[in-house]
């Protein structure tokens, strides 16, 4: 029978759930057994789940969080009950020894709550909340009844007597809290036990005013406040870069060497860790990089890239290799930015982007046929460059970051979506354009 039994809730998780699980079975605490009590998931949640050597998997269809936790519990056998958000990244590997060490020799703590960290993309509400909230200093709460459940720990002799509300939507952790704190019990906030919470508590709209007080705040403490988890960190995701090459490449022509020299630049990047080719000809696909036959994915030629991108995901995810993202990237483009796919891994990150890709930089007047198939300007200004937004031309093909779960949907754009502005125009010429164009100008 372990001593702790961790609780995890989610739902469509998928992007977070291998961070949290990661980072929870390097504990150096080892006496413990995971449940996971996912509310009917349609993403991924539960495959990456079965990655992990988790006790059990429990579905449940109508979600109350007491409920939820309740039920996770109900099939638990530990002394000692952990309640962990799966998007919820513990920080370190005592995280679990800090939470227990709380409860020795003390038997009237019913419960302990720790520290939750913002991300360097939380947005600033939630960063004011989180900062203002879990502060550094440990405290017995005798009165105070706040309490919550993102990254918890309560005794189990507590909770047989005093279960989790099953019927209330929200705050189960704060009812349950004023429930043990009336029956004479304390609850202790532990800083040393902290978690990363990237939506913090109360998931709120940015306002400028929240703004203006976060970024003193950052000032003050941007070490705390701009720092990631060690799997969320560019040096420690998993990215692979996919590069498409359809019809057939002559050895040793300009096609296939600009193939070659794109190859080269992923090769050189810092956080790219593999790379795959998917094309008709093995032949091009030099030592250290992975193939994708073209040639068995049946009606590939009609596909759009984000179908191609869908299934060389499937294909890498086959071979037991799991991406957060993966990079597509174009071998016809000219020149490249040096470190751009290095440059949109870090953005990504650090900025939470579920896709990022490099935008042309663009002041020019654009015209397009509305619904009634007259013109209308995009913009109708006449202003200066200073006194205009610019637009974005898509620059997809010179390295398109996309999340996997993105890509698991058969997009390759969505979500929150940055992009990387390139000023200079040679960034934007592609081979194939070019070749065009020369046939346009000859009257061929």
């Amino acid at each position: 029978m372990p001593d702790i039994s961790i609780i995890i809730r989610s739902k469509n998780e998928e992007v977070w759930l291998a961070h949290c699980l990661s980072m929870l079975f390097r504990q150096d605490y080892d006496d413990y057994e995971v449940i996971l009590v996912d509310n009917a998931s349609s993403d991924n949640t539960l495959e990456v789940a079965k990655r992990f050597p988790l006790i059990k998997i429990i579905s449940i269809e109508r979600f109350k969080p007491g409920y939820a936790i309740n039920e996770g519990i109900r099939s638990s056998s530990g002394q000692y009950i952990v309640c962990l958000s799966a998007h919820c990244i513990p920080k370190s590997t005592s995280w679990l020894t800090s939470l227990r060490g709380n409860f020795y020799n003390n038997s009237l703590v019913a419960g302990v709550y720790g520290r939750q960290l913002r991300v360097s993309f939380t947005d600033p509400i939630d960063k004011r909340d989180l900062l203002i909230v879990f502060g550094l200093d440990r405290r017995v709460q005798e009165k105070d009844y706040f309490f919550h459940n993102a990254n918890s720990m309560f005794r189990r002799d507590i909770w047989e007597r005093y279960p989790f509300d099953e019927e209330v939507t929200n705050i189960e952790d704060r009812v349950w809290g004023k429930t043990v704190i009336d029956a004479g019990y304390k609850l202790v906030y532990d800083p040393e036990a902290a978690v990363y919470h990237h939506h913090g508590l109360h998931q709120g709209n940015i306002s400028q005013r929240v703004k203006g007080v976060v970024s003193i705040i950052e000032k003050v403490d941007d070490d705390v406040v701009n720092e990631l988890p060690y799997s969320l960190k560019p040096e420690n995701v998993s990215i692979a870069a996919v590069l498409p090459v359809a019809g057939s490449i002559k050895p040793g022509s300009h096609m296939a060497r600009l193939l070659d020299n794109t190859i080269s630049s992923l090769k050189d990047s810092k956080y790219v860790k593999n790379l795959y080719v998917l094309s008709y000809q093995k032949q091009l696909v030099p030592n250290g990089v992975q193939w994708i036959d073209r040639s068995k994915i049946p009606g590939v030629d009609q596909f759009g890239v984000d179908e191609i991108m869908q299934t060389a995901l499937f294909f890498i995810e086959s071979q037991s290799n799991y991406p957060n993202s993966l990079l597509y990237v174009n071998y016809d483009y000219l020149n490249r930015p040096p470190g751009i796919y290095d440059q949109l891994i870090i953005d990504s990150q650090y900025k939470g982007y579920d896709t990022v890709f490099p935008g042309y930089v663009d002041y020019g007047h654009y015209w397009f046929h509305d619904e009634n198939n007259e013109f209308k300007q995009t913009d109708a200004s006449l202003k200066g460059r200073s006194d205009r937004q610019p637009v974005f031309r898509a620059l997809y093909g010179l390295g398109c970051l996309s999340s996997a779960h993105i890509i698991r949907q058969g997009k390759m754009v969505a979500g929150k979506i940055g992009i990387l502005p390139i000023n200079d125009l040679h960034y934007t010429f592609r081979q194939r354009e070019l070749e065009a164009h020369s046939i346009e100008a000859s009257g061929v």
